[in-house]
């Protein structure tokens, strides 16, 4: 291909979204020549639940982007409820780092903010192209080809790394022979979500307060988000998703019929947009790194959105990522390469334990005696750790771990409507899980590929492309949801999530 353009770069990052943009900024901010390529236009929309808590929060602080984030005013959640059954718990966030707050940022907001500081740094985002090929120096990596979109011409970038931050979808991990995950779980719950005017706009409890309610096995959640509107979820039955796609409006109302509560907080909703879900979100691990390669963000591990860490991991790993191949940079393409098997396996253990803990969220349970149990003793405990387990300032097993697990056993089954034989099966299996996630952690292995007992089976790979089903037109003055699946856009591969959570 003589007629190719050629160039170089210290680094070449295939996906501009929040993993790619957080790595882009690392490297570019010491001075590294950084090109990141997207296949879209920013802003650009992509499916997410964009929630952040205040580890979220402080990578945005610690890439330098949070001042342009806060400029779209998202309202400054400092509060999580959770609620089952008419029993709720509240507890305030702790700070992270000096951060004592969450945003729910629109992703076409988000994703452009990063860009623009990314740009800010000095990296260059090149929008509307598209990863074709990879170069090779042996078995090594060494660059991308791809297509500007704009002019049809076909480009090379050689770099001594290229970091994959293109989804879950990724064409890097392809193209590198990783693209098959030697882990993984296959979700329960499917998600869909609309953006609508807040009716409780001028409440201020309910505007700094994130909310899950719990009903008949689907979670109902609102997230205040800039401009007096609210993201609104649900997180069901994966099969339900089918059912919205069929019939959008009835399905809305059977949410609110089975979860009351949630339909107080939603009543007097207007100017509904249409809806967006999907029902694939298989959880994995893939091997994340080579001679001249890593795989960043979803592109490289994903878990259950449900509980929307997410986005955090794809900042702080995005970034750490950008790091290890400054401090390596100078050393060779070995020292690279260690880097990065590094960061690999540094990844894997800050993200093992909230992937379990998605994993057992995923699960259908349906009215749970033990999550009541539990939201009664975590109302009134002083010590209540629900924030400290969604900002990761400690470990879910710790926070949900065996003590406080048998008090909730104990106080289950001394009501007198209990059933004790369902009750000990199912404390038994969690028992079992938390006895094989803290034995993993003991035995540290790097790529473990061993079946956890919080990993649901049947997963397959690839995974699904979501399909565009529409009924109808949502909007000002609707009088009920409408929906919009389609092909999940991020990066430069096909549409995926970046951060889905």
């Amino acid at each position: 291909m003589s007629n190719v353009t050629s160039e170089h770069a210290d680094a070449v990052v295939v996906g501009s979204r929040i993993a790619g943009a957080a790595a882009a900024i690392a490297m570019a901010r010491t001075g590294r020549h950084v090109i990141a390529l997207d296949r879209v236009r920013f802003p650009s929309d992509t499916l997410s639940t964009h929630l952040m808590f205040p580890a979220h929060v402080a990578e945005l602080v610690r890439l330098g982007a949070l001042e342009r984030v806060l400029a779209h005013r998202p309202p400054r959640v400092r509060h999580v409820m959770l609620s089952h059954q008419g029993v709720s718990a509240s507890d305030r966030f702790l700070p992270v780092e000096g951060i004592d707050f969450g945003v729910c940022v629109p992703r076409p907001e988000l994703d452009h903010a990063l860009v623009e500081t990314a740009r800010a740094f000095g990296a260059e985002v090149r929008e509307h192209s598209s990863v074709t090929d990879l170069l090779w120096d042996g078995d090594r990596v060494a660059g991308v080809r791809y297509r500007d979109k704009d002019s049809d011409e076909v480009r090379e970038i050689r770099a001594p790394v290229t970091i994959g931050a293109d989804g879950r979808r990724s064409v890097v991990a392809q193209l590198v022979g990783a693209d098959r995950p030697y882990r993984g779980s296959r979700n329960g719950r499917g998600f869909v979500f609309w953006y609508m005017d807040d009716p409780k706009s001028d409440d201020r409890k309910w505007r700094e307060t994130y909310v899950q309610w719990r009903a008949g096995g689907t979670h109902g959640m609102v997230f205040p988000t800039p401009s007096n509107r609210m993201l609104v979820s649900f997180m069901g039955p994966a099969d339900r998703v089918a059912l919205f796609r069929r019939d959008t409006q009835g399905m809305w109302e059977r949410q609110l019929r089975e979860n009351r509560r949630f339909a107080a907080r939603v009543a007097g909703a207007t100017n509904i947009t249409r809806m967006r879900g999907t029902d694939d979100m298989v959880s994995f691990f893939r091997r994340s790194s080579g001679p001249g390669w890593a795989l960043a963000g979803d592109a490289g591990h994903f878990k259950d959105p449900v509980l929307g860490q997410g986005i955090r991991d794809s900042l702080r790993h995005g970034r750490l990522v950008g790091e290890a191949v400054v401090r390596a940079g100078d050393d060779g393409p070995l020292a690279i390469d260690e880097a990065l098997r590094a960061w690999e396996k540094e990844r894997d253990d800050d993200c093992l334990p909230a992937y379990h803990w998605g994993n057992r969220e995923t699960r259908i349970v349906g009215d749970d005696p033990l999550v009541i149990e539990a939201l009664r003793t975590l109302a009134v405990d002083d010590l209540s750790e629900i924030g400290n387990a969604f900002s990761r300032r400690r470990n879910p097993e710790h926070v949900f771990g065996f003590r406080r697990s048998a008090g909730w056993l104990l106080r289950a089954l001394s009501r007198p409507d209990a059933d004790r034989g369902a009750l000990l099966r199912r404390a038994l299996g969690e028992l079992l899980i938390d006895v094989d996630i803290r034995y993993e952690r003991l035995l540290g292995h790097f790529r473990d590929s061993r079946p956890a007992r919080s990993e649901r089976p049947g997963w397959s790979w690839p995974i699904r492309k979501s399909q565009v089903a529409l009924n109808g037109q949502g909007g000002a003055g609707s009088t009920g949801p409408a929906f919009v699946g389609g092909t999940m856009t991020d990066g430069v591969g096909n549409g995926t999530q970046d951060g889905s959570r």
